[in-house]
C-alpha cells in the first residue's frame, strides 16, 4: 500500500501525519507547501505550490490512499481555495483514488454546525463579526465538499476513524529522578498574539522561578519576538536556550529530552508527542483555536483527554519550580498513563487504511 499525505500549511497536521504513518508496513510520501517542506529534511517528501501538483503527485507515485491533512485548512492557510478543493477531490476520486481528510475541529463542526467562530482580530481589539461569519461560511462549503469522505484523526473522535501507532515510539518512558530538569516552552504566533498585555511581566517571574532550582534547564520554541524578550531579560543566561526554527526532527527530539513541556494551546497537535514519549505536559492556556471555535474546548477534554482535563497553570501565579514536586502534586504520571491505555484500544493506523482502501 502506498499512501500520500497531502499537508497544509499547519505544522499540527505534519504531527498527524507522522503519528499515521511512521513504523507502519505501508509505502509513505509527504505532499508539502514551502512552508513545511523546509522543516522535512531526509523525510520522503515533495513540494506542491497548486491542487494540481497534489493529483500529479498521487499519479506519479502510483498511491492507493491520499490523506489530506487537513482538506479544511488549505483556503485558510492560503494555498488553495474551495473551489480547487473540489476539483481535487473530483479528479482523485476518479483517479480510483482512496481518498480520506483530517479534521483540525475533531468533527464538532458536523455534530455541531450551528457552532459559532470568534476570529480575533488585532486592530479591532476584539472579536470580528465580518471575518468570523466569512470563516464559518467557507467551513460550510469545506464541510459540503469533505463531509462524506472517511475521516481519520490521532485522537478518539466521534464520527471519525480514530487511530493509534504502537510502531511510532518504541517505548512509554517511566517517570525518574533526573539529574538535570529540562522545561520546553512550546509558543505558536498565534497563542502569543492572544497572550494579554501582562504576558512578559508574568513570564519574567515565573523564568526566575525555575531559575532558582539549579537542576532546571530552558529551552523555548517560540516566534522571535520571545527570543528578543529573553535576550534582555536574561542576558547571559546559559540555561536559558530560545529556537527561533525547528525542523520536524529536532522539534520532536526536543519534546523526547524534556521533563516537562508547557504549552498555550490546549489542542496542540504536538502534545500527543507527549503522550507517545511518556512527557508531562502542562499547559498555561486554553489557545487560539479554542478560542476560534465555540464548545471546541469543551469537546477536546471528553474525547482527546478522555473527560479528564490536563493541568492548566496561571502563568500571573507563582509555579512550582521543582518538576518532580509539580509532577507529584498534580498526580500528571498516572494521568498520562491512563490516557496512554485508552488511545491504545483504537486500532492501528494500517488496518484502517488498508480497510479504506478495499472500501
Amino acid at each position: 500500500m502506498r499512501c500520500l499525505f497531502a499537508l497544509s500549511a499547519d505544522f499540527g497536521e505534519f504531527v498527524t501525519a507522522s503519528l499515521m504513518s511512521r513504523g507502519q508496513p505501508f509505502e509513505r510520501l509527504f505532499a508539502l507547501p514551502p512552508q513545511l517542506a523546509a522543516a522535512a529534511g531526509d523525510l520522503p517528501h515533495a513540494a506542491y505550490r497548486r491542487a494540481e501538483d497534489i493529483s500529479a503527485l498521487a499519479q506519479s507515485a502510483r498511491a492507493d490512499l491520499v490523506v489530506l491533512g487537513s482538506g479544511y485548512l488549505f483556503a485558510i492557510n492560503n494555498l488553495f481555495g474551495p473551489d480547487e478543493l473540489a476539483a481535487l477531490v473530483e479528479r482523485l476520486r476518479a483517479s480510483g483514488v482512496a481518498l480520506a481528510s483530517t479534521d483540525p475541529w475533531l468533527r464538532l463542526r458536523a455534530l455541531r454546525p450551528q457552532a459559532r467562530f470568534s476570529i480575533h482580530s488585532a486592530r479591532r481589539r476584539g472579536v470580528d463579526p465580518a471575518q468570523s461569519e466569512r470563516i464559518a461560511a467557507l467551513q460550510r462549503r469545506l464541510e459540503a465538499i469533505l463531509g462524506k469522505l472517511p475521516h481519520l484523526v490521532v485522537v478518539p473522535a466521534p464520527l471519525a476513524e480514530g487511530v493509534f501507532n504502537p510502531k511510532f515510539a518504541s517505548s512509554f518512558r517511566e517517570e525518574t529522578e533526573t539529574e538535570t530538569d529540562t522545561w520546553l516552552f512550546v509558543l505558536g504566533r498565534e497563542d502569543l498574539a492572544i497572550a494579554g498585555d501582562a504576558f512578559f511581566e508574568h513570564l519574567e517571574a515565573r523564568l526566575r522561578e525555575l531559575l532558582a532550582v539549579r537542576k532546571n534547564r530552558i529551552r523555548f520554541i517560540a516566534p522571535a519576538r520571545v527570543g528578543e524578550f529573553l535576550g534582555r531579560a536574561f542576558a547571559g543566561e546559559p540555561r536559558i536556550e530560545h529556537l527561533p526554527f525547528c525542523d520536524f526532527q529536532r522539534f520532536e527530539s526536543e519534546v523526547r529530552g524534556a521533563r516537562i513541556v508547557a504549552y498555550w494551546n490546549a489542542l496542540s497537535a504536538s502534545a500527543l508527542y507527549c503522550l507517545y514519549h511518556g512527557v508531562a505536559p502542562v499547559f498555561f492556556g486554553h489557545g487560539h483555536q479554542a478560542a476560534v471555535l465555540e464548545g471546541l474546548l469543551e469537546h477536546a477534554v471528553e474525547h482527546v483527554y478522555r473527560g479528564r482535563p490536563p493541568v492548566f497553570l496561571d502563568l500571573g501565579a507563582r509555579l512550582e519550580p521543582d518538576a518532580s514536586a509539580l509532577l507529584e502534586r498534580h498526580r500528571i504520571a498516572g494521568w498520562l498513563a491512563t490516557l496512554r491505555a485508552d488511545y491504545e484500544k483504537l486500532p492501528d493506523p494500517s488496518s484502517v487504511m488498508e480497510r479504506l482502501c478495499h472500501r
